[in-house]
Order: C-alpha cells, then structure tokens, then sequence
C-alpha cells in the first residue's frame, strides 16, 4: 500500500495546503479518504487516473472533506467514468449527494448530457451510508469504520447530536493496516481503529502553545487533536508509524513544536505530511 497525501490542510485557507484529501494505493485500486477543497488538483498534479480513482471514503459532513466532491463527480464524468462512484459515509450523505445532483448542479448535468452529449449518461453515485463497526470488503482490501469523537461534547441539542456521526477507518491489505482518524480527539473507538497499524494518519491542528483563547483550548479538547495529545494516541495504539495531518496554517517554528511535543508521548516514526507526500505503509 501507498499514502498519499493530498490535502493537508484544514477547514482555514492555506496558500502551502488544501483541505482534507488522502489517496490510498492499494494493488491498481486507489482508495480516496476524504475529499475537501483543492482535492482535484492535487489529483491532477500526481497523475491519478481521475476517471477510476475510488471508492471514496467520507469521515464526516464538514466542508473541509466534502467541499470539492461535486467537482470531482462531474470532472471524473468528463475525463471519462462510466460507473457509478461508490460512497461510503456517515448518515447524511446520500441526501447531500442527491441534492448537489438533482438541485445544484442538474443544469451543469443537463447541459452536458441533453445539449453536449459528449460524456455518455450522467453515471452519478452510488452511496452507502454507514456506522461505527461496518465492514466494506474490496478487491485485496477490507476497511472497518470507527465512531469518533469530534465536537461531541460541545452543548449541541440532542437532535443534532443524533445526527453528527464522525468516523475513522482501519484499511487491512497486503499483510499491512492503515488507519485514518478523520477529524478527531482521544477516544476509546479511534484507539481501537489505529491498534497497531503500520502507518496511522493523525489529525493534530496546532502546536499545544498556540492554544491561547478559551475557543482554540475548547477545539483541542472537544473538537481536534493537537500536539499535546497526537502522540498519545499513536502511544495508547501502539501505532508503529505516525503521520500527523490537519494542519491550521503552521509556521515551520509552529511545526518543528508540535513534532516536539508528539515525540514526548510517542517513540516511533513521526512524519508531519505536506500535500502531495506519499508514504509507504
């Protein structure tokens, strides 16, 4: 298997990173993990062959992993898919798809489909809606998918709260694991997904001393991990290499203390990813 990094950004906007996208090579399949801002550049600047990339992964519901997927739906039409692109995702989704196809974007699809007719019949998405313990079996791979906690403790009425469904995934091939937190803080089920993966990709949003305000000190506990407790996560699951991601706009002094500080908790490999990294799992 092979990572690639794509999007190593967050949600803020980032002249060196775009948001949440990740590329996991797996034989001739290429597993997409997330799929945020600027996603489909960076696809073209690797050379992936944008018309059968997939399946795509969706963590969860922010803009910042699901901004660019109309693009890449119709674009991946365009350059050639004549199947549908398998989604797995958390609740949500497949009402999010059905209106970006049928609403938001049904006369981009008209006009290409009724006028230009270049492209062959709008092949769309085919969605899958999952929960936390779901397993998904390809060809050489099975992904497992984890509930995680990502702003669930924030005070959000309970009707949201049943709503908001966050997940992580474990990705076993090729005698290897990989394991992506999405957007995450420590949590009994992100251990559990990231348990002795070969490689674990880590949210971790700021160095612990920029966690000035009571906002940001709220974000590092509730909402995203950083680099008081990225380290312990990949300790507490006995990862064997770590790669952290989700960065807010770093500094390099900014970078070189959250390694820092990760490496106070963790012993193993440490690598803090720019877009278009790969790593060999």
């Amino acid at each position: 298997m092979k990572l690639m990094t794509l999007g190593t950004g967050g949600p803020r906007l980032d002249p060196e990173r775009n948001s949440s996208c990740h590329v996991l090579e797996v034989g001739d399949q290429y597993l997409i993990f997330d799929i945020g801002r600027g996603a489909i550049q960076r696809i073209a600047q690797k050379a992936l062959p944008l018309a059968t990339l997939g399946p795509l992964f969706i963590s969860h519901l922010h803009v910042d992993h699901i901004g660019e997927f109309a693009n890449y739906l119709i674009t991946s039409w365009i350059e050639g898919r004549r199947m549908p692109l398998k989604v797995y995702g958390p609740p949500g989704t497949a009402a999010i798809i059905d209106i970006l196809i049928k609403a938001v974007y049904d006369r981009d699809i008209g006009f290409r489909t009724e006028g230009e007719s270049a492209f062959g019949p709008f092949v769309g998405a085919d969605v899958t809606e999952i929960r936390g313990g779901e397993v998904i079996e390809g060809e050489g791979w099975r992904a497992r998918c984890e509930e995680v906690e990502h702003g669930h403790k924030l005070p959000f009425g309970e009707l949201f709260r049943q709503r908001w469904v966050c997940l992580a995934f474990r990705v076993e091939a090729e005698g290897k694991v990989f394991s992506y937190s999405g957007d995450a803080v420590m949590c009994e089920e992100l251990v559990r997904a990231a348990r002795n993966s070969d490689l674990h990709l880590q949210c971790c949003y700021m160095a612990a001393s920029s966690l000035k305000s009571a906002h940001m000190k709220g974000v590092a506990q509730y909402t995203l991990a950083c680099s008081d407790t990225a380290g312990k996560i990949a300790a507490n699951a006995e990862v064997k290499r770590l790669v952290l991601t989700h960065f807010k706009r770093p500094t390099q002094a900014e970078l070189a203390e959250i390694e820092a500080d990760v490496r106070l908790d963790y012993s193993g490999p440490v690598h803090l990813s720019i877009d278009l990294d790969e790593y060999h799992v």
